[in-house]
């Protein structure tokens, strides 16, 4: 007893004496009880980050602790199929609840409101979680989420879509006991402030760059301070927090690192640009960590994953100089013989609208966010088209239409690489320049012979298709023997079928079990692997 427990009372003494003690008695958080025994889940999601770009970054040094990981034995790379959509909404509605396919794409016509949402919108991602949670146990019961679309059931869900900001904690909490706060984390507030001073130094030298190449002077200006918010302000906020979760013994937290496919939208998946983000993304898994190493209670384990990759991609807009959308539009028109308005200009990617997790007026002040769209007449043709994959919506009754001459037309005169729509017999029909073919049954030339997911995304591309928020006809910019294409204006793109962009990774301990009877893993997969983990595959919480 002698020998205990001065060690007793100096482990006591150094969790009264630690920041993360003091800074939870100032925000008011209530730790959870001490429960020796019971296991932690940390999920760190790097967004957008295919399997081959991250061993090439391992593979040029760009991400040391990650690499050590898997030098030391103790964690081994798995290749992850994202599913279709290759897109977060739809990922993390899969690992969150177990529900595939939640969405058609990021962007798309809600039966609901009749309007184009966008799941980094609050209002749809609230509406798209209510119907998931209806269907399944949510992932992350009693924990702690960051920079998600969905919350997953968190106790705290922070920068999420579903919840912006930090919601009520800073509001709630005293100005005297705010400025303690800032005192005790002063090197972490410097640390802070000359990271965003380096990264808006970089984002400079990127607009002098862009606009060496040609690109458009505002568009290069407002990249500036929104690429600074989300690889620098982002990342420091969602550590923080999870460092704040693991001092008070949250079970399950997961933070969602955006830098990577945010710059890879912009300048390409390979470009140096993005590969320069994963050097902080790295050293931040690295700080989590080291902070999930001091928890005894409870004992946690650290997962780093993908949602999906990124495809280098070129733009329908840039090639052909018109939105996809005024494309569709005028097809219509011609065939129809009448004269309709240009829609709305739908030259807008995902990298435009993430800042709103950031929550707050005043942020949103200071940041470009796009608004929204206004609300399509009964008589209009709409397009949502946020990415490599768009959905079109005819007006009136589906039957009043006759699709095969449409769905030719956008392949001849649109120049659309690919167009799918529903057909009687339950299959899919798919237009290309190559011909007209069928899925299931025709993937391989659809998406080629050698695609590492053929039978999956044969498959999964006819549930997209028939999801009852997709259009009347679906748009893709894959196509195999030639560059891929997406249509607002990127670099890099994900949303579809392409072998890059559902070729995401998990990087996880030895001791994880999974589950031998998919062919791949997926999002669905991981999840399971993580209740058996948290002790909950067979209860009802």
């Amino acid at each position: 007893m002698s020998t205990t427990r001065p060690a007793v009372v100096r482990r006591a003494l150094v969790r009264w004496l630690s920041r993360g003690a003091w800074t939870q008695w100032l925000l008011g958080l209530a730790p959870v009880a001490d429960q020796p025994t019971e296991r932690g889940l940390i999920m760190v999601q790097i967004d957008g980050l295919s399997r081959r770009q991250l061993e090439r970054a391992l593979a040029a040094g760009k991400m040391p602790y990650l690499k050590g990981l898997l030098d030391a034995g103790g964690y081994r790379l798995h290749t992850l199929y994202s599913g279709l959509p290759s897109t977060t909404p739809a990922v993390q509605g899969e690992l969150f609840y177990g529900v595939a396919g939640a969405v058609p794409a990021f962007s798309f016509r809600a039966n609901q409101s009749g309007r184009i949402v966008r799941m980094y919108d609050s209002q749809p991602a609230v509406q798209v979680e209510q119907s998931l949670a209806g269907r399944g146990r949510p992932l992350l019961r009693g924990g702690g989420a960051y920079f998600d679309v969905f919350g997953g059931g968190a106790a705290e869900a922070h920068f999420c879509s579903t919840s912006l900001g930090w919601g009520g904690l800073l509001r709630q909490t005293n100005p005297l006991r705010l400025a303690v706060l800032l005192l005790l984390n002063i090197w972490s507030m410097l640390r802070v402030c000359v990271l965003l001073v380096l990264e808006f130094c970089l984002a400079l030298l990127d607009f002098a760059r862009g606009l060496y190449s040609g690109r458009d002077f505002l568009k290069e200006l407002k990249f500036v301070p929104t690429r600074v918010a989300i690889c620098i302000l982002a990342r420091e906020l969602a550590t923080i927090g999870a460092k704040l979760d693991i001092a008070r013994g949250l079970p399950a937290i997961h933070l969602n690192f955006l830098g990577y496919d945010e710059q890879a939208h912009r300048r390409g998946p390979s470009s140096r640009f993005a590969h320069w983000t994963l050097k902080g993304i790295d050293d931040a898994i690295a700080r989590i960590a080291r902070a999930a190493g001091q928890s005894s209670a409870p004992r946690y384990s650290v997962w780093v994953y993908a949602d999906h990759g990124q495809e280098a991609v070129d733009s329908y807009r840039r090639r052909h100089g018109r939105s996809v959308a005024a494309a569709v539009a005028g097809v219509y028109a011609d065939l129809r013989g009448t004269a309709r308005p240009a829609p709305p200009a739908d030259g807008v990617g995902e990298e435009t609208l993430r800042v709103r997790q950031l929550g707050g007026r005043r942020m949103q002040r200071l940041l470009p966010v796009h608004g929204d769209d206004p609300a399509p007449g009964e008589d209009d043709i709409t397009v949502a088209a946020m990415g490599p994959v768009g959905l079109v919506y005819l007006p009136g009754a589906p039957e009043s239409h006759d699709i095969e001459p449409l769905a030719a037309a956008l392949i001849s005169e649109a120049e659309i690489p690919m167009v799918l729509a529903n057909v009687a017999d339950g299959s899919v029909a798919v237009w290309t320049r190559a011909g007209r073919f069928r899925l299931p049954d025709d993937g391989a030339q659809v998406f080629g012979a050698d695609h590492p997911f053929l039978a999956e995304v044969s498959a999964e591309m006819c549930a997209l298709c028939r999801h009852p928020d997709a259009g009347d006809l679906v748009i893709c910019g894959w196509q195999t023997g030639a560059k891929p294409m997406s249509f607002p204006i990127e670099n890099g793109a994900h949303g579809g079928p392409g072998p890059e962009e559902t070729r995401a990774f998990a990087l996880l301990p030895n001791a994880v079990v999974l589950a031998p009877a998919d062919p791949h893993l997926r999002p669905l997969a991981l999840r399971t692997a993580a209740l058996a983990h948290l002790r909950r595959l067979d209860t009802a919480g």
